[in-house]
């Protein structure tokens, strides 16, 4: 026999205890080091939490004192025979999910190109419609505010998770009030009119399919919001650029009718009066361009194949690039969101003026920005413009519809104003110009209207507000703006302003307080606070500080609507 002990070498009791006391210590030692990691680290980032809506079970998660759910599909994807149809509810359709949905992270956005041309990148899928929750609460009794925002991006881009421009965790604890954002069809999948697709439709309509998505999104959160905390008695819905548009439609919409409380329109289209016959017609561009000549073909084209015909660049020019300069005579861009009978029944501000039966009156808050056209501008050069350049534009665009208006235009905005940049006066003056007549006076008409007609209280802002440093973000702008340009408001209500600036001063940070302030305010109470009158008495000024004026470039803005301005307002 061979003793074991001796085919390996001798271990001494002392050794064996000084080896049994190093590994306790070696063990100790890694259980300290584990300990202050964690300690340094901090708790996980965020636990997992289930909560049941209409649908089934969702898992999203908590950290930092608020919850999120992301990806919640609310509708059948609209893909194959479903391109081009009414929205069809995930519930209603029978199509609920069995066990328990992953909620923690965002899904496709919608099928889109970037930049709005037929060469653009193609981003996104047609399996796109999921919406995402935010909030401080799953306790049901806690009937929080909702605010339901809606994106921008001509109706032909961007989503509901864009990042800087989208609702987060830390927004929804610090006001205390649950967000919702969501994904809606976009552009040719979205907003094509044409007659071959009212085929087998019930309503006979065509096109404003995004809008029914919406719709469609509003009726969710109508039979789910309390789940998460929410009021499904205090919804206000809120959007920027065509998100505000899309507002104002909701608005006029009996398909919305008590869906929502209260409605802010931050810079949305003044111009909504193109009906879908008509829109039908210069869409057929898009028919020849995909060689399609019925609804199967349609149907079975690529998501890259539909981008690519839709007429971008030519009459009915869906890219609308022209909207941010002054207006060249007899230049008109058609329409994307139609009037079509169903969605919308007649023109927004007809339906007012006649007080047709089906709109909804809610308190309404509607604003702009100042230099609305800075975002985006056709003159890369315009920084250092001298004021024979600044003359030599406005007289080539604007002597076509007469010397006189020219003059008078340049008298008031004259290219010998200072700014509080100290710099590239002549790109805020111009800017304004643009703005004006684009957007800032119609909208002031289109507040009026509204004001006369709704028994709701109504609200005109105008964000006023000149950042600290020049702002740039490449995802959604493409121009280095430096004053109020058009998404000031909404980065400010986001406290995203660092992410564009690089850093924030005291004066942004007051900036976006006072957007928090009020747009939350308005939230809650349906009104805004008492030192705040409502439109047409007052207009608020929104800066680092709210100033109330009676009225804003009155002169102007009769110089732009005597002379037959705004028609060449912003579409879409």
């Amino acid at each position: 026999e061979v003793d074991f002990d001796q085919r390996r070498p001798c271990i001494s009791p002392t050794r064996k205890n000084i080896a049994f006391i190093c590994c306790t210590i070696s063990g100790i030692v890694v259980v300290v080091v584990v300990l202050v990691i964690a300690y340094i680290l901090g708790p996980p980032k965020y636990t997992l939490v289930d909560v049941r809506i209409d649908c089934g079970v969702i898992r999203g998660n908590h950290s930092n004192g608020a919850y999120s759910f992301k990806g919640i599909p609310y509708t059948l994807p609209p893909v194959g025979g479903l391109r081009w149809k009414p929205t069809v509810g995930l519930k209603n359709s029978g199509s609920c999910w069995n066990g328990t949905y992953d909620a923690t992270s965002f899904k496709h956005i919608c099928a889109q190109v970037q930049p709005l041309d037929a060469n653009g990148t193609v981003l996104g899928e047609e399996d796109c419609l999921y919406l995402n929750v935010w909030t401080p609460s799953l306790q049901k009794d806690a009937k929080l505010p909702v605010m339901l925002w809606v994106h921008g991006g001509y109706l032909h881009m961007f989503s509901g998770s864009e990042k800087n421009y989208s609702p987060t965790k830390e927004l929804a604890k610090e006001t205390n009030v649950v967000y919702v954002s969501f994904n809606y069809r976009l552009n040719a999948f979205g907003f094509m009119a044409l007659k071959i697709l009212r085929q087998n439709s019930l309503t006979n309509a065509s096109g404003n399919y995004g809008f029914l998505d919406q719709i469609e999104v509003l009726h969710w959160v109508k039979n789910n919001i309390d789940v998460f905390g929410g009021d499904p008695n205090k919804v206000t819905i809120f959007g920027q650029g065509s998100g505000g548009t899309s507002v104002w439609t909701l608005m006029m919409s009996p398909l919305a009718k008590g869906l929502f409380h209260r409605a802010i329109d931050m810079s949305g289209s003044y111009i909504y009066n193109k009906f879908q016959e008509e829109a039908e017609k210069d869409n057929l561009l898009f028919m020849s361009k995909t060689g399609c000549s019925d609804l199967k073909c349609l149907q079975s084209l690529s998501k890259e194949k539909v981008l690519q015909s839709i007429p971008w660049k030519e009459y009915p020019y869906w890219a609308a690039g022209d909207l941010t300069d002054l207006p060249q005579k007899g230049r008109f861009n058609g329409a994307v969101a139609v009037i079509d009978g169903y969605v919308l029944p007649a023109p927004p501000m007809e339906m007012w003026k006649n007080n047709m039966s089906g709109f909804n009156d809610v308190p309404f808050l509607i604003g702009t920005t100042q230099q609305e056209a800075e975002f985006y501008l056709p003159y890369s050069n315009i920084s250092s413009w001298t004021i024979n350049d600044y003359k030599w534009i406005v007289k080539a665009h604007l002597d076509k519809f007469g010397e006189n208006i020219t003059q008078t235009a340049l008298s008031l905005y004259p290219g010998t104003q200072t700014c509080p940049t100290g710099d590239r006066c002549l790109q805020k003056i111009f800017t304004t110009m643009v703005s004006d007549l684009r957007i800032t006076c119609p909208k002031n008409k289109m507040a009026k209207q509204a004001a006369a007609t709704l028994q709701s209280p109504v609200y005109r802002y105008i964000a006023t507000y000149t950042p600290s440093r020049e702002a740039q973000l490449s995802n959604l702008m493409s121009f280095p703006s430096r004053f109020a340009f058009h998404m000031i408001d909404s980065f400010g209500f986001f406290n995203t302003l660092d992410n564009i600036l690089g850093e924030m001063s005291d004066a942004d940070q007051a900036f976006s307080k006072i957007l928090r302030k009020y747009f939350v305010y308005f939230a809650v109470h349906g009104k805004m606070p008492d030192e705040w009158p409502d439109y047409p008495s007052n207009i608020g000024l929104l800066s680092s500080t709210l100033t109330l004026v009676p009225d804003y470039a009155s002169e102007a803005c009769r110089l732009w609507e005597e002379n037959g301005f705004y028609p060449y307002a912003w579409i879409n």
